[in-house]
């Protein structure tokens, strides 16, 4: 680091014989923007807007590189500025173009740090006039709401000034409830509907288009002309303050799934969903996902929440990626859960950091509620993974995996390791825990044995073959599509074609086959399921020895890793990156409704979040995707990108790995 500020340090010397001036025999930068000095005299600051908490950013008058550039960095930017942090990040030199003598680029802070030199970063030579990164800090204007009956509506005030109703309607609201951290907007109030407001208005007329990011950015005036019945108000779509409840079943594990009063759609609904669903209701998992159609008498604009996105270990739905529109094109979601708890409820969360499914990353829930991390060790973490259907793990603490709610198991276990659950182990009341006190695990899945088909082929989207877990067949009895889509999705495909109980793609050995499986809907591969192995599978009418299991399977199924949060991420395809040869946005575009978000921020290259080394193996590269598909293994692509060709300096397959950053 001392090297980099040096060489910093240097070219800050050479900059100011061209853009600086000397008073009184000391170097000075001239700026028009708010600025501080930090880091040895390497003065950061912004330029291109007449806001002083917002601009492009320059360090010693030299702008940085947009390239991988995002909240957390910006956060630390408006921290070094003085403000509280920042309201959004912008790229593309959303303040005016900038000179090319760029500083650095790839920055990638971890929000802890007091200036961006301490981030990790490369230089800026590869980045062009319209590549500058920008913040728009928050100084003292915050959006809140006041006279409302919940935290979800009320009068609009920013900077503890009102908003004028002014030609205020649903797409102003939208941007307004998103600032709030809400999902969307319900609809949008006039004519100071909380209550009477003050007439020291912050701004009026405000227009915006619905995807800002900020209501302060939406072309607006200063609102002087408005009086104190004229407040803008907000009436946010609150997915995250409601429960969840089962309406029009027969029982009270079964039914159409609701959310407040509001109905889940079942585009994108599927057992992981239901799985965490099941969960929240206080069951141990699902056993079915349905959809039924809607209802006649439905109104064209009824809002329904859909497109839940669950990896399917997530302790709620609050936490899975959705959407929360009027558009649905299936039917209610539906699910029957587990009608007792024959297994014990365990789950992971994993909240503020993104983690892809079958990691078994996470904080450990047990009912619903988060572990206390006062003398959680690896013996408990190992009991608890072995839970969960996995060999065993290590233990994480402190919320590794993002804050969790106060409302603590009461327990301190106090495990040997040898235990088969949680509650079998010593254990004592336990003391008041905070919300970063949350005891986690990193599961780990060696010595068990690897799902994989045999006998088949494998081509882009699809993959077929007998069924074997590690050299054992899985035999045709009790074979049905229910545990062949499950298995699909542990491979990572969206479900299966076709099933088979023949034998097709070639005869297997009988002496030791895997059969009388059962699956949650949760788990991260076959081997966490309940299953019998040995010689005693029974033969299929009409055949002297039994068959082995055989299926299609079709779509892919994508996740994110190394992001900071589950909305960003590089792209694996069955535990393999993709390639970033011709990625791009179209591309990025249906990943991201693949995970339930709306649409995408930005395609990504490079390895943005998971460094690749030499000599990776690629799943695919060379999509060509038009941006309506479904699923990405629609789009025309290639299979197996290999290389480790040096040219002209650089190591080809070294950090080639594509990626997005989805919007919701």
């Amino acid at each position: 680091r001392d090297q980099t500020r040096m060489t910093l340090a240097l070219l800050l010397m050479e900059t100011s014989l061209l853009i600086g001036c000397h008073v009184n025999g000391q170097m000075t930068l001239t700026t028009n923007q708010a600025s501080t000095n930090s880091d040895q005299g390497m003065e950061v600051s912004l330029i291109g807007s007449s806001i002083a908490s917002e601009g492009n950013v320059h360090i010693g008058n030299l702008p940085v590189c947009d390239d991988d550039w995002d909240l957390v960095d910006a956060n630390v930017t408006c921290r070094m500025l003085g403000f509280p942090g920042a309201i959004s990040w912008t790229f593309g030199s959303e303040f005016g173009n900038v000179p090319e003598n760029f500083l650095m680029s790839h920055v990638n802070c971890s929000g802890q740090e007091d200036s961006l030199l301490d981030c990790p970063h490369q230089d800026g030579e590869d980045c062009s006039s319209c590549m500058a990164a920008g913040v728009v800090c928050e100084s003292e204007y915050k959006l809140e709401l006041r006279g409302g009956s919940g935290l979800h509506n009320g009068n609009l005030f920013f900077g503890n000034q009102p908003i004028c109703d002014n030609n205020w309607d649903i797409k102003d609201a939208k941007v307004a409830c998103r600032m709030l951290g809400f999902h969307g907007a319900y609809r949008a109030t006039t004519s100071s509907e909380f209550g009477a407001v003050a007439e020291n208005f912050m701004m009026g007329n405000v227009d915006c288009q619905g995807n800002e990011s900020s209501i302060n950015i939406c072309p607006h005036n200063d609102g002087r002309s408005c009086r104190a019945s004229d407040g803008a108000g907000v009436v946010c779509l609150d997915t995250l303050g409601y429960s969840i409840s089962v309406k029009d079943g027969k029982a009270p594990h079964r039914g159409h799934v609701f959310i407040g009063n509001f109905p889940i759609c079942s585009d994108g609904w599927d057992l992981r969903d239901a799985t965490v669903a099941c969960r929240m209701l206080g069951y141990a998992g699902a056993e079915e996902s349905f959809e039924h159609d809607l209802d006649c008498d439905r109104t064209p604009d009824s809002l329904m929440i859909t497109d839940f996105g669950c990896s399917g270990i997530e302790h709620s739905l609050k936490t899975c990626p959705h959407v929360v529109n009027n558009t649905c094109e299936g039917g209610r979601a539906g699910l029957i859960c587990f009608p007792a708890e024959i297994i014990l409820n365990i789950s992971l969360s994993y909240i503020e950091k993104a983690s892809p499914h079958g990691s078994g990353e996470g904080n450990v829930f047990l009912y619903d509620q988060p572990i206390c991390d006062d003398a959680w060790d690896n013996n408990d973490a190992k009991v608890a993974c072995k839970m969960l259907g996995y060999s065993g793990g290590t233990a994480t603490i402190r919320s590794n995996y993002g804050k969790v709610p106060e409302n603590f198991f009461k327990v301190h276990f106090n495990c040997f390791g040898n235990e088969t659950t949680l509650l079998d182990c010593p254990h004592q009341k336990g003391s008041d825990c905070l919300e970063h006190e949350g005891a986690g695990v990193t599961c780990s899945t060696t010595g068990l044995p690897a799902l994989r088909l045999v006998g088949g082929t494998t081509t882009p989207g699809a993959a077929s073959g007998n069924v074997y877990l590690g050299n054992s067949p899985v035999c045709a009895s009790g074979w049905d599509m229910k545990t062949a889509n499950e298995t699909c999705r542990m491979l990572g495909y969206t479900g299966a074609s076709k099933m088979s109980h023949h034998s097709l793609f070639g005869e297997v050995p009988t002496s030791s086959m895997v059969y009388d499986i059962k699956c949650r809907g949760d788990e991260w591969g076959l081997a966490a399921c309940s299953y019998k192995e040995d010689g005693g599978c029974p033969a299929l009418d009409g055949s002297p020895l039994p068959k082995g299991a055989g299926v299609v399977c079709q779509g892919y199924m994508v996740e994110l890793r190394g992001g900071s949060t589950a909305r960003e991420g590089d792209l694996y395809i069955t535990n393999q990156p993709v390639y970033h040869r011709g990625w791009g946005t179209e591309d990025a575009s249906v990943t991201c409704r693949m995970l339930g978000f709306s649409g995408v921020e930005r395609a990504t290259t490079g390895s943005t979040f998971a460094g690749q080394p030499r000599h990776t193996r690629y799943k695919a590269y060379n999509f060509q995707c038009s941006g309506s598909e479904s699923n990405i293994g629609d789009c025309s692509h290639r299979l197996n990108y290999y290389s480790s060709d040096y040219n002209d300096g650089l190591w080809y397959g070294e950090n080639g790995g594509a990626g997005v950053v989805c919007s919701y």
